[in-house]
């Protein structure tokens, strides 16, 4: 961990911090998040082969590692993992955010439901997602709304890491399809890889994943880096054309970027929150942008923003299928390069 001492250099303080890992684990993807909502940062890292590191924030710049008591370090047997791509996600509406790893064949990709105050529980089988990702070595996913229904599904990009697989014949291949998985909205995924479509089933050595609305239509794309080929860009076609809404923030007394701001949606009986998020899944960065489906709702009733410098602000009756930017103590300002209003997509 290097702090920023302002001045164009940094100091390493990864010991004093309490993050300096001793036991020299094989950290593959961390992200910071405010896990149990207390205002303080929370520090996530995936260890390939090993329990995962959960840093609780003292707010005064020291961590503890929490992950067994927090319930993440391990799977629902006690058993370390091939943890690898991570994928943060209010899935359930609790205003609290899950978490889903990827993992190796004969593993599964886990599923973390965040219950609150820093206690997490393995739900990947009670979620349906266990069985169908056991025999595939996952990398980047993420959680995402492809239909704009207003509720998380999840993607995630499979590939295997031996090409030597192949002449063993045992089912397990090099090149592996990705999978797609939809929300039932009851704590439940289903999965249609198999009616997503050919792109999507295509064998890769998938390795990242990224999600993004890259034509500023309110249509997220996913963008998929493949070891042994191009990227792929996958967009969703057909289905219902539901709303949307979208926010860039700007920080002032905050970090430019706003990362880690969160954000509130409430459209009828619809309640989401999102954060501004770097890194996450494997190798890769999502649109910074916070993208929100609002099913049939045409107008949101209340949008609360939650600045890391600890102040809030409200923004109230906003018309959906629109893009906003937001700027900390300035509200909606001009979006630079886009209208604000894209191509509504109902009529």
């Amino acid at each position: 961990m290097y702090h920023n001492n302002g001045n164009g250099t940094f100091t390493d303080v990864s010991k004093q911090a309490g993050v300096h890992d001793p036991q020299n684990l094989l950290g593959l993807t961390a992200v910071w998040s405010d896990f149990d909502n207390d205002g303080k940062l929370e520090l996530f890292v995936a260890n390939d082969g090993a329990q995962n590191y959960l840093y609780k924030n003292d707010g005064k710049g020291r961590f503890s590692e929490v992950g067994f008591e927090a319930g993440v370090a391990l799977d629902e047997n006690g058993k370390a993992l091939a943890n690898m791509g991570v994928a943060l996600g209010d899935y359930l509406h609790t205003g609290r955010f899950s978490i889903a790893i990827t993992h190796f064949s004969e593993q599964y990709l886990q599923v973390l439901r965040n219950d609150g105050n820093l206690n997490f529980t393995d739900v990947s089988n009670v979620s349906r997602i266990a069985r169908a990702t056991t025999h595939y070595v996952g990398w980047g996913d993420a959680f995402y709304d492809i239909d704009n229904d207003g509720w998380l599904d999840l993607v995630v990009v499979n590939g295997h890491v031996y090409p030597q697989v192949d002449q063993a014949n045992v089912g397990i291949h090099f090149r592996e399809p990705s999978q797609l998985f939809l929300n039932q909205r009851d704590g439940t995924f289903r999965d249609v890889s198999d009616q997503a479509g050919a792109a999507l089933k295509l064998p890769r050595v998938g390795r990242g994943l990224a999600i993004g609305d890259l034509f500023n239509d309110g249509v997220q794309e996913v963008v998929i880096e493949d070891l042994d080929g191009e990227p792929t860009i996958l967009r969703p076609q057909g289905g219902p054309r539901n709303h949307w809404i979208s926010f860039e923030l700007g920080g002032t007394k905050s970090n430019k970027l706003a990362l880690n701001a969160r954000v509130k949606v409430i459209a009828g009986d619809l309640a989401q929150s999102d954060e501004v998020r770097s890194s996450g899944s494997y190798l890769s960065q999502s649109d910074l942008r916070l993208h929100f489906g609002l099913g049939e709702h045409r107008q949101v009733a209340k949008v609360e923003i939650f600045w890391p410098s600890g102040g809030t602000e409200t923004l109230t009756n906003l018309e959906a299928d629109r893009f906003y930017c937001v700027k900390e103590g300035a509200g909606v300002v001009p979006c630079a390069g886009i209208r604000p209003t894209a191509i509504p997509t109902r009529k």
